[in-house]
């Protein structure tokens, strides 16, 4: 995972190693601002614990344990050390496993870490994803002073979770809310999480 200012590095082995990255199967992903980058790197751990043999344990019991740590913090569990502790975790991986998945797996963490650091810290910190993927740390509200009680955000919503009427300024009940996004989506203005 590497940020856009190394968008016209040279895409071959090397040159992406220097920045930390592989070319694993030959794939590019490109993602946007949109993309949660914290979230990225569990994806990426989930699939590569599927992929683990087994045999070894750093590469077995590491995979594992960093997933758990990034699934805490992309649910909200995330807590003061969880980046030292990847950091670890990930260099001793790297550095101890047998085979050459293990000792690329932490790479999705370190890059991250390394150029999407603040991402982390705004999960762990402020329990605020700034994209607005990790639903658990996701929380609608409609901003009175903006609001037009319109009814388009009552009457799109899936499960009912906007209370207002015409001519009344409309309210998320968190109690029902399922943080789809609908509401921001089609009244962006309007909304602040």
């Amino acid at each position: 995972c590497i940020p856009e200012k190394f968008l016209d590095a040279p895409v071959d082995y090397d040159e992406l190693a220097k920045l930390g990255a592989i070319m694993g199967s030959g794939g590019m992903i490109v993602m946007d601002e949109d993309t949660c980058m914290v979230d990225t790197a569990r994806y990426f751990l989930d699939f590569l614990a599927d992929e683990s043999c087994g045999k070894c344990t750093p590469c077995r019991e590491g995979i594992r344990q960093m997933l758990g740590i990034l699934t805490d913090i992309c649910e909200g569990r995330g807590k003061e050390g969880d980046i030292e502790l990847l950091e670890e975790l990930a260099e001793v991986v790297k550095d101890t496993s047998l085979c050459a998945l293990g000792g690329t797996a932490p790479n999705p963490i370190l890059t991250t870490l390394r150029y999407f650091r603040d991402e982390y810290k705004a999960h762990i910190e402020q329990k605020k994803c700034p994209t607005f993927v990790c639903k658990e740390l996701t929380s609608y509200y409609i901003d009175p002073a903006k609001c037009e009680a319109c009814l388009i955000c009552l009457r799109n919503c899936p499960v009912g979770a906007i209370d207002g009427g015409k001519g009344k300024i409309h309210v998320v009940d968190q109690s029902k809310c399922t943080k789809c996004g609908t509401c921001f989506d089609i009244c962006p203005d309007r909304f602040w999480s």
